[in-house]
């Protein structure tokens, strides 16, 4: 089959007639055009969509571009359609939303609705300084009715903006906007009362822009990080308190980040866990014991805040207090499955929203996480999702875009990504993308697919520019584990850097990681402290004391983070382990946030952890610079960051002395010492052919400035 370059995708063109009369202005466009451009030569092209059974139609090939048009009955689930390029029948390269037509996942084409007016961005800048300005094009409906003033709002604020009727045009013009996330949203009805489908088109002030390859995340565990509001809530009756809400909120987490608890980490992303509201119940968790949904992914309710942690109002208060300070923040998105008590189960369990008739328990008998991962139910209480439902695919799109713009998120981190059809990510994005297209604001999507240290094929085929971003680098957090806090052999660690390199795409942004909810702790691990069962152990008098004062384990914590925040994407901090936070497996990996009386180990440990996401922060070539090995044996490793004429070394010597290392920097002129300093201890450090790294430590050398 040849391979598809680009092509242009028109799902709404051209109109035999376009109305401009002074009167009434231009009429919306109601025919929709296809086009396709293979990037080689082929011999054919043809059509296949739903509503002509699937039955080949022609498409006329003008200069290598094979177009198709027509007029399709509007209806709400739209129609699936294939290209077929020398009898191989494949997707729409840059239509990321699809369709199931029984067994079979298409593109999908929406014909539009034209007895309703349309809003179309013709020009969109938002500008460093402060400035807005945007011109919309006002098409009226098919109807013929008469277009009424637009309604626009700039961060909720009615804005007066200029509308030429006759033209259809609407101007935006604003200046002096303070820097931060701003929304701006234009709405409009004609005087039958239809309603445009509105824009929100959220961006950005800010001096420089925005890449998702700089930033650094944090995970905030909301119900363990911080109680802002003490007392507001109590813990649910008969559930142990390891299981049970624990009294964060959003209240909480807004105070930290005033405070500037952030900043000081160089931290630019916070993952929250799942707004959602939960069941006021206990349910059997990991070994018979009851759990709440303090956790957040038993949703119960559609677009409904947990009261446990706040409202929609201090939500929305939490992101906006973050983008003052530049963080982005992502919300945790459970597109799997809701609990049985959520209204759409309740509705929905025999029209084909969820798999009530293939589904089973993941892990019982004939139905493993792996060979059924589609339709398998994590608990009989969580009814699985079948994306293959047009209906519900399209209300559960709606219901995180909907929480884009009331709670304005900046992406989503997405849950359990191998257990549901790509058309859930598929629909997010191309969701996503109608924004980005106009406003050049990213939104990222990272997914967590729980591999080992070979699943990098299976992380991959989830990532794309259709797809996500990228997703938790499992198959890298295993070496790590074994390398750093476990003592084994580097050159493990660095093979499995390595062989990231060439598994994925320049474009894909994982996020390398030392901890999660999912994983017993690091320092913990680090300490010897975590036996063969983490999650039994959790629930037994063996769990790990209150702090870890195992100097070792601290180090090789230390070591772990200097090596994670060197690689690409996006590195994550889970809450806690900037201090060495303890904990076996789930709950007690999930222990609340230590705020106060700190121990000297865990002072030194956030100290130095400053210092580390600061540099990263400040270092591009620590951030994104091309990487070269220049020294590796069991006990040592020495990186070379690169970019443009910024140079950045990262030393690690697991040795109880002093080592002196042979090495050759790269992009450097050949015998020549060069001077850096240690962004941890201030100390100088000449490097030529050699580096010699002091007893027990890691090193972060930068060029003097």
């Amino acid at each position: 089959m040849a391979a598809v370059r680009n092509v242009v995708l028109l799902l709404i063109v051209v109109t035999a007639c376009v109305d401009h009369s002074a009167q009434l202005g231009p009429e919306r466009r109601c025919s929709q055009q296809l086009h396709f451009a293979p990037e080689m030569s082929t011999t054919t092209v043809q059509l296949r969509g739903e509503w002509s059974g699937f039955a080949a139609e022609a498409m006329t090939n003008r200069d290598g571009v094979w177009s198709w048009e027509g007029t399709l009955t509007p209806r709400s689930q739209g129609y699936a359609y294939r290209f077929e390029v020398n009898g191989a029948q494949v997707l729409d390269p840059l239509n990321g939303f699809t369709r199931w037509v029984g067994q079979t996942e298409s593109s999908r084409l929406f014909a539009p609705e034209c007895t309703a007016p349309l809003l179309e961005v013709t020009r969109f800048n938002a500008s460093n300084t402060g400035a807005l300005s945007m011109t919309v094009l006002a098409l009226r409906a098919s109807t013929q009715k008469a277009l009424s003033a637009p309604r626009v709002t700039l961060d909720g604020e009615a804005l007066q903006a200029g509308f030429e009727p006759s033209t259809g045009v609407i101007a935006v013009e604003r200046s002096g906007l303070m820097e931060g996330k701003h929304q701006v949203k234009v709405e409009l009805v004609d005087e039958s009362g239809a309603a445009a489908e509105p824009l929100f088109l959220p961006f950005w002030v800010e001096a420089k822009p925005f890449q998702w390859r700089d930033a650094l995340m944090y995970f905030a565990f909301t119900d363990r990080f911080r109680d802002g509001a003490p007392a507001s809530v109590e813990p649910i009756a008969s559930v142990d308190a390891r299981a049970n809400y624990q009294g964060g909120d959003f209240v909480g987490l807004t105070q930290a980040i005033e405070e500037g608890y952030f900043d000081k980490l160089g931290v630019t992303a916070i993952w929250i866990s799942p707004v959602d509201e939960n069941p006021e119940l206990g349910f059997g968790g990991t070994g018979n014991h009851l759990y709440t949904g303090y956790h957040g992914y038993w949703p119960s309710a559609p677009r409904t805040v947990e009261a446990r942690l706040g409202s929609l109002e201090t939500l929305r208060n939490l992101t906006q207090v973050a983008h003052a300070h530049g963080i982005r923040v992502l919300a945790d998105l459970v597109f799997n499955h809701v609990h049985q008590d959520h209204p759409y189960f309740v509705d929905h369990q025999v029209d084909g929203w969820f798999n009530t008739g293939n589904g089973c328990v993941c892990g019982t008998n004939n139905c493993s996480y792996d060979d059924k991962p589609l339709v398998c139910w994590f608990t009989p209480y969580l009814p699985d999702f079948n994306w293959r439902s047009t209906a519900l695919a399209d209300r559960l799109t709606a219901d995180a875009m909907w929480w884009v713009e009331q709670a304005d998120f900046d992406g989503f981190r997405v849950d359990a990504v191998k257990h549901f059809d790509q058309t859930a990510v598929r629909s997010l994005r191309a969701s996503l993308a109608k924004i980005t297209n106009i406003t050049g604001v990213p939104f990222y999507l990272v997914g967590e697919t729980f591999t080992g240290s070979d699943g990098r094929a299976q992380l991959k085929s989830f990532i794309g520019p259709q797809l996500l971003d990228g997703q938790f680098d499992f198959p890298l957090y295993w070496p790590v584990v074994d390398g750093f806090a476990k003592g084994q052999s580097l050159r493990m660690v660095e093979a499995a850097a390595r062989l990231n390199e060439t598994s994925y795409s320049s474009q894909t942004l994982n996020s390398p990681f030392l901890g999660n909810h999912d994983v017993a702790r690091f320092a913990s691990i680090a300490a010897g402290q975590i036996g063969d069962d983490p999650g039994g152990q959790a629930w037994s008098d063996q769990r790990p004391p209150a702090s870890i004062d195992d100097a070792l384990a601290l180090r090789r914590l230390k070591w772990a983070f200097t090596f994670v925040l060197s690689q690409p994407g996006v590195p994550l901090i889970y809450y806690g382990d900037e201090l060495g936070m303890p904990g076996a497996g789930d709950p007690d990996n999930r222990r609340m946030m230590k705020w106060s009386n700190l121990t000297p180990a865990e002072a030194d440990m956030l100290s130095f952890m400053r210092k580390l996401g600061i540099a990263r922060a400040t270092h591009a070539a620590l951030r994104t610079g091309a990487r070269d090995t220049l020294f590796v044996d069991d006990d040592a490793l020495v990186l070379q960051k690169s970019v443009e004429e910024e140079v950045v070394l990262v030393a690690i010597n697991r040795a109880d002395t002093a080592r002196t290392l042979e090495v050759t920097l790269r992009r450097q002129s050949a015998g020549a010492s060069h001077a850096f300093v240690d962004v941890f201890t201030g100390a100088r450090f000449e490097v030529g052919s050699t580096l010699t790294v002091p007893a027990a430590s890691s090193v972060v050398l930068v060029e003097p400035r």
